[in-house]
């Protein structure tokens, strides 16, 4: 897989050099990819310099700011083993999300956030695409995700390991009025069809973000980033 762009490059090669088969140069580069140069080379990642209609060919036209990467496909974090961990507390699950740009940004606000895993389903839905790679501006490089077949299903194993399951939808309380510490799910549904109704019906409680302009709702990963932040107040409050 070829993934693209300054920050993505540098966060795979700081996270995960092993699975990089080289990274690419656009020969005439502006200066900041002297730093991807230095740390692949410092991990030992083959670099290669490459005329900049290959490397856009390479990057499927993408903005790929003087550098691309070959890595091996992008690995799925194990479901089962990361939920029964001690330590992970927040898991965010994500239903139906087909735009990348949306998958990327909300990997970001996981990362920043400290989600313990994101899940996906494995139809429906968008993966880690080179475009959602791009997008998560190198969060992707640290944030587990799990595909799984059936969310319904990975909600009640969630249950089963003592998490309680939030939904983000209209009707329900406002995030404050909730209790989000110890083990908690956050469940997002796509901009246009929200949660499924069949994966809405295993959660727990809902959650509705209050709107006092004229829009009725955010944009999914604005949603995601107001979500998160609470779930961490309320879980890390020393911080």
């Amino acid at each position: 897989m070829i993934i693209y762009g300054l920050n993505p490059v540098l966060e795979a090669i700081r996270s995960h050099a092993d699975r990089i088969h080289y990274v690419a140069i656009a020969r005439e580069h502006g200066g900041n990819v002297q730093r991807v140069i230095a740390e692949a080379k410092t991990a030992g990642v083959p670099v290669r310099m490459v005329p900049a209609d290959q490397l856009d060919r390479l990057a499927n036209r993408g903005v790929h700011n003087g550098v691309a990467a070959d890595v091996s496909e992008s690995k799925y974090a194990d479901f089962e083993d990361v939920i029964a961990r001690e330590a992970t507390k927040f898991v965010l699950i994500l239903d139906g999300i087909t735009d990348p740009q949306n998958l990327g940004a909300i990997l970001r606000v996981a990362e920043g956030f400290g989600v313990d895993l994101v899940v996906i389903p494995q139809h429906e839905s968008v993966g880690l695409t080179p475009a959602a790679v791009k997008a998560s501006a190198g969060a992707s490089a640290w944030v587990p995700v799990a595909q799984v077949t059936n969310l319904a299903r990975a909600i009640e194993a969630l249950k089963k390991a003592q998490y309680w399951v939030y939904a983000a939808a209209a009707g329900g309380d406002p995030p404050a009025a909730i209790d989000f510490r110890g083990r908690a799910a956050l469940v997002l549904g796509s901009e246009g069809k929200g949660i499924r109704r069949n994966v809405l019906e295993h959660c727990d409680r809902i959650v509705t973000i209050a709107m006092r302009g004229h829009v009725e709702s955010f944009n999914v990963a604005t949603a995601a980033a107001v979500l998160c932040y609470e779930v961490r107040r309320q879980q890390e409050p020393s911080r």
